[in-house]
């Protein structure tokens, strides 16, 4: 159960995670450059520009993603599936891709997804963008470490992101105007694993560590330095987290990444220690509730609901390691750290409705329509939490699911701020 996240402030570039989620996509390809599988419009395009090369399918995919802070990026991501000459399994997959943004410029990027058997996974990811944004990450993923039903991943990764805004503290000492845009450095590694206890029980232990540090952002260059100069100065120092994190997890959910019904529990405590490296001492205490209902088991009418209550006790921590309440952490009419705390209480809620269903590639194809409500909160303490500080967000999301591994998302929020449009790929929770 890979959260894929750094250091908890819910920041996410998501690539599959296991060898089928690639394997599906490059046979849904194969079968239609061999003119095999449905015959409808999704096909048809998709077989008008798959080719087959001596070394395996290539297929130019079109990508977009919009979100409030930097707007719309576009762009080309070809996939190239190659095979092993004895038996025809693929062997890797590379998927390059050029996009363009407003604010970033170009941005390049190369990924190299391994398969050396059936257990083991590699990926290596390196990014470059005209402005500010730059990545180099390794990844590796078993299922079933010598067979023992343990899951291991381990990430090592520079990262900088050109995305967060900081808005100020809390819901009363921040305000839209009060935007700045930086970019967040990383760099160090994570390693999760997972140990099954029984039924639908499991640990599962975190250990990471990171030097952090903001610097420039693309949108108005030293934008954050001028509107908070009392922040700036020890943001943009280099600092170090050394997070130990344990958790108790409940999962009796149907699939990994698209479910219907179940529902999962996690309850964690993370621990930043000084006398094991790290600049500060803090604990990160997260209660996690997700739960699907299938009504009458038809996968027409589900709905889904995500409730979370975080917060941190301790030394005082610069910005960007704080609980964030925004974009992608619970609150979808808003930018990504649009509030920001020293603990949060988000619940979201959503009817996916089915409105139809067909064959595409021989995989199950839907067309589905999700109203939902967001809203949520921040606090600098638990006992400072009230209900009547909630901010809502209500919306409509249209999307396209390709079972069993693929979400594709446009999300309509509305809030006192105004409106918000997201295009992105996966469900959000």
């Amino acid at each position: 159960m890979n959260s894929r996240a750094v250091q908890g402030n819910e920041i996410r570039k998501i690539e599959p995670e296991t060898k089928e989620a690639v394997r599906l996509t490059v046979e849904r390809s194969t079968l239609t450059a061999e003119g095999k599988g449905d015959t409808g419009i999704f096909a048809r395009v998709i077989g008008a520009i798959t080719v087959n090369t001596p070394l395996g399918v290539l297929v130019p995919f079109p990508i977009a993603d919009s979100n409030k802070d930097l707007g719309l990026t576009a762009g080309i991501m070809p996939l190239l599936a190659l095979k092993k000459n004895d038996s025809g399994d693929i062997k890797s997959v590379i998927l390059p891709s050029v996009s363009w943004n407003k604010y970033l410029g170009g941005t390049y990027t190369y990924r190299h997804f391994l398969f050396p058997d059936e257990n083991r996974f590699f990926i290596f990811r390196a990014s470059k963008s005209d402005h500010v944004e730059e990545e180099l990450m390794a990844y590796y993923y078993t299922p079933n470490l010598l067979d023992t039903g343990i899951r291991i991943s381990w990430e090592p990764k520079h990262w900088v992101n050109g995305k967060p805004s900081f808005y100020g503290y809390g819901l009363m000492d921040s305000e839209k105007k009060g935007r700045a845009n930086y970019a967040l450095d990383i760099t160090g590694e994570e390693l999760i694993a997972d140990f099954p206890l029984f039924a639908s029980f499991f640990i599962n232990l975190t250990h990471s560590f990171f030097l952090n540090k903001i610097v420039n952002g693309p949108v108005d260059p030293g934008q954050f330095r001028r509107k908070y100069p009392e922040l700036y100065g020890d943001a943009s120092k280099e600092s170090r987290f050394h997070i130990n994190r344990f958790a108790i997890v409940y999962d009796d959910t149907d699939h990994l990444y698209l479910p219907t019904k179940g529902t999962y529990v996690s309850a964690s405590a993370a621990y930043s220690n000084k006398k094991l490296g790290s600049e500060f001492e803090y604990r990160t205490y997260t209660l996690q509730i997700k739960s699907y209902y299938n009504f009458k088991e038809e996968s027409r009418f589900i709905t889904a609901a995500h409730c979370l209550f975080q917060f941190q006790r301790g030394d005082a921590l610069p910005f960007y390691a704080m609980v964030k309440l925004g974009e992608s952490t619970g609150l979808r009419s808003v930018g990504d750290g649009r509030y920001t705390g020293r603990g949060k209480f988000m619940f979201t809620i959503e009817e996916r409705i089915r409105l139809s269903r067909s064959n595409l590639f021989n995989f199950i194809n839907e067309i589905e329509l999700a109203p939902f409500l967001d809203f949520g909160t921040v606090f600098d303490r638990p006992a400072d939490f009230s209900t009547g500080d909630f901010v809502y967000a209500p919306g409509i999301s249209a999307r396209l699911v390709i079972r069993p591994q693929f979400v594709a998302t446009a999300d309509f929020a509305f809030g006192r701020e105004g409106t918000n449009a997201l295009v992105k790929v996966g469900y959000p929770f």
